[in-house]
Formats: structure tokens, C-alpha cells, sequence
């Protein structure tokens, strides 16, 4: 009898059977490392756009502030009021696009000689708060401009303490002088005895820094510099010889007295009818309308042959004025005012077009 032996699987149908699944194997480890590897990708791109899109929202929000900013008064904790002082626009008005490439263009043309290296302005309309600006964030040497907050603080005196504007004060000549003025006015005389209402018509009317020395050596500096930190301006110290302020910054000053809402409203008054008898017509006003009523102060700062020279007005256009603050830096103080004055010009012009 033949015995039959069990059949042998052969060999190469073992290995065609076995590769198949090595295949399928090394294919599922493959879709696998492939899927892992996608969605790890798509969670990383996923969390840098995620980076991206929070880095540029945080850009944005640093880089475009509120386009109106409030200040109010510093408040009391038993107070429920919190008047407001002022409300500015921060930015700039489409319409006043066209204005702002003439300006630029006339700037340049006064820059070809060097005589004129920085020229800021920032120009905003008083009943809706739109407006302009030309670097109106750049820091300038203030000079004279400083006189207006010693007015306000003054006035101030006289609301919180009445009578303080008939108290008088003697003018001694101090023994160092003071820096020379391009565009002097009239002075008062050492010796004399002069109320606190004349010395402010002299400060501001005829720029005259005897009459600022006698009042600024009668100032409280505490209650001085708290006009300025209620305002959000960086405080002033005669100490510090190289203190900036930027046009916008300053232009804080002319609104609250146009606002009457630091002062009461007849001392706001009182405040804006010296600054319009501002005697100094070579530059922001020279080239306006006889008969327009301007509110203004000049100033001017030289440091070797750095020389600032700046001028802020409320210019009463109709029954819609608006504030202008120009500041410039240079080598001719001739050459800036005549720059401000066009400036001032080509504004005036356009202003009841747009």
C-alpha cells in the first residue's frame, strides 16, 4: 500500500502570500505616519494663523487707537458727576485729504534751501472735531507758548480764589537776564507796581517775559503742574531747558478755553479776548482777512542754531472756527514765520470749500 505524504506548501507560494501583507502592513504604517503627520501639520498652521491673526489684532489695537479719545476732570470717590474737559478726534478726515498734499507740497518747496529742517501742523474744526495733522505728534522747543498755561492758571486762582487778579506784585529786574526775542513788544519797568491782570496783558498781548517772570516766581508749582496732568500733557519745569510738546498736545490749551470747560465760562472768556489782542501780526495771522478775530500766541526757542518757532490760534471763521498750531525748526526764525504765515494762508482759502 502506497502511503501518501501530506503535500508540502511550496516555497515561493509562501513568500507571494506572505508579501502581501508585509505590503499592506508597510502601506497602513504609511497612511498612518502620513494622517499623523497632516494633522500635526494642520494643528501647527493652524495655531500660527491662530498667533498670526491674535499677533495682528494686538497690532491693531496698539497701532490704531480709539479715533476719540475723553479726558475728565480727576473725580472725587464720593463724587457721582464726572464732567467731562475734552473730547478729541484722533483722526483725520477724508475731506480734508486735498488740503493736507497742498501743505505737504508748499513745506517742501520751503525745506529745498535747509534754511527750514521740521515743519508739524495740526488743524481741527471746533464744532465737529474733524481735522488734519502733518507729523502733529512731533516734539517741538515751546518758547513763549509756555504763557498761555501760566493765564490759565491764573484764572484758575481767581474762579477757586476771587480777587486774585487785583493783587499786586512789584517788578524787580532779576540779576541774570533772559533769552533774547526776535519779535519783543511793549515791557513793564522794574519798580513799578503792577496788578495781576496787567502783567497777564502784558504776558500774553505783548509776549513780554519780564512780566512772566514776575508772575511765574508767585506760582504754587503743585497747583501749576496739575493743569497740565489734568490734561494729559507732560508737566513743564523751568528747570529743564529742553522740555517738548508736540502741536496736538498743546492745542489741549486752546480747546478747553474754547470749550470753557476747565474755566468757568467768563473767565474762558476773559482768557481768549487777551490771546486775540495778541499785538505779534507777522505769522499765523499776517496773511488772514482784515477784520477776522484770531485768538493767538506765538513762540520762539533757539538752542546754538536750532531755532523753534511755533504760533497756536482760534481763527473765527464764520460761525465755524477752527484751531491751528503750527510748529517749525530751523536756522532762520525770518524764513519759519514767513512759512507759517502761507501755511496759515492756504488754509484760511480752502477752509470754507471743504
Amino acid at each position: 500500500m502506497t502511503v501518501m505524504k501530506k503535500p508540502t506548501r511550496p516555497t515561493t507560494a509562501f513568500k507571494t502570500e506572505k508579501k502581501p501583507k508585509k505590503l499592506l502592513h508597510l502601506i497602513m504604517f504609511s497612511l498612518t505616519f502620513l494622517m499623523a503627520t497632516s494633522v500635526g501639520l494642520n494643528v501647527y498652521l493652524g495655531a500660527k494663523t491662530i498667533s498670526a491673526k491674535k499677533e495682528k489684532f494686538r497690532e491693531a489695537q496698539v497701532g490704531n487707537p480709539s479715533p476719540v479719545s475723553y479726558i475728565r476732570e480727576r473725580q472725587d470717590p464720593s463724587q457721582l458727576s464726572h464732567p467731562l474737559l475734552l473730547a478729541d478726534d484722533n483722526s483725520e478726515s477724508p475731506r480734508f485729504s486735498s488740503l493736507r498734499y497742498e501743505l505737504q507740497k508748499l513745506i517742501r518747496d520751503y525745506e529745498t534751501d535747509g534754511s527750514i529742517t521740521s515743519v508739524s501742523v495740526y488743524m481741527t474744526t471746533l464744532n465737529d472735531m474733524s481735522g488734519m495733522g502733518i507729523g502733529p505728534d512731533d516734539a517741538y522747543l515751546p518758547g513763549s507758548l509756555m504763557k498761555v498755561p501760566i493765564l490759565i492758571y491764573y484764572l484758575k486762582q481767581e474762579q477757586d480764589h476771587p480777587g486774585t487778579l487785583k493783587k499786586e506784585f512789584v517788578y524787580e529786574r532779576p540779576r541774570t537776564g533772559f533769552p533774547q526775542q526776535n519779535y519783543p513788544g511793549d515791557s513793564i519797568v522794574s519798580g513799578r507796581k503792577y496788578k495781576v491782570s496787567e502783567l497777564l496783558h502784558y504776558m500774553i498781548a505783548e509776549s513780554d517775559n519780564n512780566a512772566t517772570y514776575v508772575l511765574s516766581t508767585h506760582i504754587d508749582g503743585d497747583e501749576y503742574r496739575k493743569i497740565y496732568t489734568d490734561l494729559d500733557i507732560p508737566p513743564y519745569e523751568v528747570s529743564n531747558t529742553l522740555y517738548s510738546i508736540s502741536p496736538r498736545q498743546y492745542s489741549k490749551f486752546f480747546k478747553v478755553l474754547y470749550n470753557a470747560s476747565y474755566l468757568n465760562e467768563s473767565l474762558s472768556e476773559y482768557a481768549l479776548n487777551i490771546l486775540s489782542e495778541c499785538n505779534f501780526r507777522d505769522g499765523l495771522v499776517k496773511e488772514l482777512p482784515k477784520g477776522i478775530i484770531t485768538a493767538h500766541k506765538f513762540g520762539e526757542r533757539a538752542i546754538d542754531y536750532d531755532v523753534n518757532f511755533s504760533e497756536s490760534a482760534i481763527v473765527y471763521y464764520n460761525s465755524n472756527p477752527y484751531l491751528l498750531t503750527i510748529m517749525t525748526r530751523g536756522r532762520d526764525v525770518k524764513h519759519q514765520t514767513v512759512l507759517v504765515s502761507e501755511l496759515s494762508k492756504a488754509i484760511y482759502s480752502r477752509y470754507g470749500d471743504i
